[in-house]
């Protein structure tokens, strides 16, 4: 998100706690402003900031302190925008071939607005705003095994049971692509957005 952001030419405060991530964020994104900060200290002014934009990370947040943060630090009819994107319903045979028994939910409790809203339950209904959008991703076995490598839920387990989810993902896909012929598949997602503008 933040290389997008930048490509738009804005003025970017980019917060990462973790000090590896932060030097992989400024080495991609040099005309970025880099903090090694948290979310509920953000390293600026008060009202200073038009937006807060959090991709895919709000979960790892304490909510209670964020809000009082973001009071701090946005300006007057400034907003907080959150993403989160989530692996589209599957259509095509193989799709269903890639979906981890863990991924076979009710997709009314992730992506919808009423999915979203119901784990934003600190916001009033009245001040969030919700959209979603179709996209796709080509990737490749060893790519998609890292990029789950990445997510809470295997972070959260063992370091065995992680290496048999991640050879799963990439055995899965590897059979995909070799059905195929192709070195890669697009895996479609939908990114849920919710916008909380604050109106008192």
């Amino acid at each position: 998100m933040t290389s997008l952001l930048v490509a738009r030419g804005l003025v970017i405060e980019a917060v990462e706690p973790d000090s590896r991530m932060l030097a992989v964020l400024a080495r991609n994104n040099p005309t970025a402003r880099h903090h090694h900060s948290v979310s509920t200290a953000i390293p600026v002014e008060d009202a200073s900031l038009d937006a807060v934009l959090v991709a895919d990370a709000w979960h790892w947040f304490d909510p209670d302190a964020t809000i009082i943060e973001l009071g701090r630090v946005l300006k007057p009819g400034g907003w907080l925008g959150l993403v989160w994107n989530v692996t589209a319903q599957p259509v095509e045979p193989w799709e269903f071939e890639l979906l981890a028994e863990s991924d076979r939910y009710d997709r009314s409790t992730k992506g919808s607005a009423e999915g979203v809203s119901n784990r934003l339950p600190y916001f009033p209904d009245e001040e969030l705003d919700y959209a979603q959008f179709a996209w796709a991703f080509e990737t490749t076995p060893e790519h998609q095994a890292a990029h789950m490598a990445t997510t809470s839920m295997s972070i959260a387990m063992s370091h065995e049971e992680r290496a048999d989810y991640l050879g799963e993902t990439r055995s899965k896909l590897q059979a995909v692509c070799d059905a195929a012929g192709r070195e890669s598949m697009p895996i479609r997602y939908e990114a849920s957005c919710a916008r909380w503008t604050p109106k008192g």
